[in-house]
């Protein structure tokens, strides 16, 4: 994160680090810990609440990020590796704690809350940007969110459930009700870009899991090895969707926005916790459709990879609004034609939903293929609220 306010030495362009890359091994396990989660929902309540749990982690994890960006090298020093190791060990409290954390280890998911954000506060509010304000995100994130999730472990029950809800949506808009207060903070271009596609490589990774993982002790007949087939397929798909066009279209509006920090929210924050828990939705859904892929789905996590698809789409046409003032026509209807396939799943076995779902994903990818490399114009669904930036 470079300091437009504090007027430093400009460096050049910045890398992860191997502490940030150890940090996100806890990473990984809380994804792991919320997908288990979902798989056990029997209603749209339990599903409610697996969300309600993974906002905080996915804050905390966007925290770490700003904070890498924000120190830059010295983040891989002495100093800078044990503050990601105490971060690290919040977090993995956390997620340790995300099975029962609605019941008896509900204290030890609030208190390492807590302790994660008294740790991000304390090196970040040294960033010159925010030395102006009283209030920013992370004194938010504290001061706000921290007691109400601290208070709520204390508590059982509907109680626990409406504070830790309450801190979950104040977490998450910190930031949007802060409005122009942030116009100022300036961001190091290179680093945030690959620091969330790396966060969406290890999303896809947990799909991966659910596919081969329960094929691996099982019997590899051709219904069992040709639905594996069509999980790898839909997998690349989702690869493709992100980082042939999305990755680029995100880095090239944070270097050519004037305000980047509405970019870093709405683009890098909000658009990617669509990512995130569309991903994690769709990983439910393989396992499930692994499992019984000649079934008809009937239990609510079989339901879920053509509605967690529609997500992951969806999160692309509210990125493109916000980066550029319209959504691309063909993700929109990628989009619609993914809750089409959602409203039929019931009629047919689960691996008919996947085929389904990967025709989507293919004609949408396909169609943005043929044509940007034979340079026509994008079709685009222009929508209100958000002035076209051009770079």
């Amino acid at each position: 994160m470079s300091d437009e306010v504090g007027g430093g030495p400009e460096r050049g362009e910045q890398r992860v680090t191997w502490a940030e890359l150890f940090f996100d091994l806890v990473w990984v396990f809380a994804i792991t810990q919320i997908a288990v989660a979902l798989a056990h929902a029997h209603s749209l309540g339990d599903v409610a609440l697996a969300i309600m749990l993974f906002l905080p982690l996915w804050m905390g994890w966007v925290g770490a990020a700003l904070l890498g960006n924000a120190t830059g090298e010295s983040l891989d020093g002495v100093p800078g590796r044990l503050l990601v190791f105490a971060l690290a060990a919040c977090r993995l409290g956390m997620s340790v704690a995300v099975p029962d954390a609605l019941a008896e280890r509900g204290l030890l998911f609030g208190v390492c809350y807590l302790l994660m954000r008294l740790i991000l506060w304390q090196r970040m509010r040294q960033w010159p940007t925010f030395g102006g304000l009283r209030i920013e995100p992370f004194s938010v994130s504290l001061l706000v969110s921290g007691p109400l999730f601290l208070a709520g472990a204390l508590l059982d029950g509907g109680p626990r459930q409406v504070l830790w809800a309450a801190g979950a949506v104040i977490e998450v808009l910190g930031t949007a009700l802060l409005g122009r207060r942030l116009d100022r903070a300036r961001f190091e271009t290179s680093h945030l870009p690959e620091r969330f596609g790396l966060f969406v490589i290890m999303a896809l990774g947990e799909t991966v899991i659910a596919a081969g993982g329960h094929l691996s002790d099982g019997h590899l007949g051709a219904v069992p090895l040709a639905t594996l087939g069509v999980a790898f397929v839909l997998i690349v798909q989702l690869w493709w969707t992100y980082f042939h066009y999305g990755a680029p279209a995100a880095r090239h509006s944070l270097d050519v926005d004037p305000v980047q920090a509405r970019i870093v929210r709405d683009v890098f924050s909000y658009a990617h916790l669509a990512y995130a828990v569309a991903i994690i939705l769709m990983a439910v859904g393989l396992e499930e459709l692994l499992a019984h892929p000649l079934q008809r789905p009937h239990e609510l996590p079989q339901f879920m990879l053509a509605p967690g698809a529609a997500l992951y789409l969806a999160g692309f046409c509210y990125a493109r609004w916000r980066m550029f003032g319209a959504p691309a026509v063909p993700r929109t209807a990628g989009v619609l034609a993914c809750l089409a396939v959602a409203s039929a799943a019931s009629a047919g076995p689960q691996l008919v939903t996947a085929v389904l779902v990967v025709l989507v994903l293919g004609a949408v990818n396909g169609a943005e293929a043929f044509i940007v490399e034979t340079g026509r114009p994008l079709p685009l669904l222009r929508l209100p609220g958000r002035r076209r930036v051009t770079g």
